[in-house]
């Protein structure tokens, strides 16, 4: 599926800071294939969602998803290798991407960003299960399980474990029936790397102009938690609606994000 051609030079969108910034968060509107005001190793933590592939055409000139599959994956490379240079040497990105049947051919986008990352390293896999998950489109319900997760890729920049890192804990149901009491962390148990989380469903799409494939704030906060302290600088190369920058308000980070798409900023 994938092609070893270089991408054509990106018809980039000269970022420029837009509107307020909004306590400890800073939004420019433009491609994140270059991000010139973004310092050397200065951010802590990338976390995004990609737009997805030939599914929705965003108007905006320059924009990625709506070319070839090589050419798509060659073009986020682009976006990966700006976020690692303004990346510190422990920082961590994370990449939250569903598979795409296209023509009725099935592609594992996931398993496709990581054979063709050029510079970072893949260091774990998180399994999102969405319990409210949308059913498969006609033609192909009859045919096709029902898709309940999407990945989300953990990265860092040399493959070393100097990053920051939290691991979740839940408290433990069955803590004092447990006879493996010298085994039993006083924090609690590992969540595990599979989490469970409903997807956002805005009320009326189309009428109130919401966007159409926002992550939820609960996803967000748990890699914010998990890979961030207080006060660590966050980026968003594909903001969006802004769901990141938001979860990083509320918690006390220092949010940058890039947004292609001039009408997602009222979002």
């Amino acid at each position: 599926m994938m092609s070893q051609v270089p991408p054509d030079p990106p018809e980039t969108v000269e970022p420029e800071a837009s509107g307020p910034v909004v306590g400890m968060q800073t939004v420019y509107l433009g491609d994140a294939r270059a991000m010139p005001m973004i310092p050397d190793g200065s951010i802590d933590l990338v976390i995004t969602s990609p737009p997805y592939w030939h599914l929705k055409d965003y108007g905006s000139p320059g924009q990625v998803g709506q070319s070839s599959y090589a050419d798509y994956l060659g073009q986020l490379n682009l976006v990966w290798d700006e976020c690692y240079r303004c990346a510190r040497r422990d920082a961590v990105l994370v990449i939250n991407v569903n598979s795409r049947r296209h023509e009725k051919t099935f592609y594992p986008i996931a398993f496709d960003i990581v054979a063709a990352m050029r510079r970072w390293r893949l260091w774990d896999h998180v399994i999102w299960y969405i319990p409210n998950a949308l059913p498969q489109p006609n033609h192909y319900r009859e045919r096709l399980l029902d898709n309940k997760f999407e990945s989300c890729l953990v990265f860092t920049k040399d493959g070393s474990s100097a990053f920051t890192f939290h691991k979740p804990r839940v408290p433990q149901k069955y803590a004092e029936a447990d006879p493996r009491a010298h085994k039993k962390d006083a924090r609690g148990r590992c969540l595990g790397n599979v989490i469970r989380i409903p997807a956002y469903r805005p009320p009326n799409v189309k009428d109130l102009g919401y966007h159409v494939a926002a992550y939820p704030e609960e996803l967000v906060a748990f890699f914010l938690e998990c890979y961030t302290d207080p006060g660590d600088r966050v980026l968003d190369p594909f903001l969006g609606s802004g769901t990141t920058l938001k979860v990083c308000q509320t918690m006390g980070r220092s949010g940058v994000g890039f947004e292609i798409n001039r009408g997602f900023l009222p979002l």
